[in-house]
């Protein structure tokens, strides 16, 4: 997408991807200082690890305590967070039942920003399901700060609570290739009517998004998010 994007606007750079160990980010960050980099895109694990070797933030990255794009400017690097763009407009516009509870399965960096979006969506409940119970309570308790009512439960709960939602987002890698038969919900368990976002993009339709889309509900593919995201990082 980047390098389409550079070639089209006859841009001199190229976008490379690079697989860097949790020992070794404060490394690769410096590096690319080093290198001249304009900047880079971070993703999971480590997008909240990043914040500590980056030099500022902006406002979007400091609300969510997490972040996926980093520029570098004159040897300091500031962080960006262009999930919750992404997020809402792959939402906007849609029929969002804002007085029904949000639900938002995971609590890392992709969740965090997932429940911003939704708080800028105007959504005042948010009910976090994560495997961790810990990482869950952390995030309805930022959640709460904020000025939103906000539950949390772990995962074996989630199917429970998501009856009375009207917006379900994934934003774990559960069913990224390639445990794709993987899915944190089953038909039985999404609502009729609802709208399913899945963060995932890989593959495009996800076990989960086919499960709500037999138990009828509207489905929004990671692609979306990915695409909007990615072009705001561009900028």
């Amino acid at each position: 997408m980047h390098n389409a994007a550079f070639r089209a606007l006859n841009l001199n750079y190229v976008y490379l991807a690079f697989d860097v160990r949790e020992m070794d980010l404060e490394k690769a960050v410096n590096g690319l200082r080093a290198m001249g980099s304009p900047g880079f895109n971070v993703t999971i694990p480590h997008k909240i690890r990043i914040i500590s070797f980056l030099d500022e933030l902006d406002e979007s990255a400091e609300k969510v305590g997490a972040v996926n794009t980093v520029v570098i400017k004159d040897g300091g690097a500031r962080g960006y967070n262009t999930d919750v763009y992404g997020v809402e407009k792959a939402l906007r516009g849609r029929n969002l039942t804002r007085t029904k509870p949000a639900m938002v399965i995971g609590a890392g960096g992709a969740a965090k920003a997932a429940s911003v979006a939704l708080l800028d969506l105007g959504f005042r409940k948010l009910i976090i399901a994560n495997r961790t119970i810990e990482k869950a309570r952390e995030l309805a308790s930022r959640i709460r700060s904020m000025g939103c009512e906000a539950e949390y439960c772990g995962l074996d709960k989630a199917g429970d609570l998501a009856a009375e939602c009207g917006i379900i987002i994934n934003a774990t890698p559960l069913g990224m290739h390639p445990k794709t038969g993987e899915t944190p919900l089953r038909s039985s368990e999404i609502p009729e009517n609802s709208i399913v976002l899945d963060m995932v993009y890989n593959p495009l339709k996800t076990r989960f998004l086919r499960e709500a889309e037999k138990a009828g509900a509207e489905i929004v593919s990671g692609l979306e998010v990915l695409v909007y995201q990615g072009a705001k990082a561009f900028e």
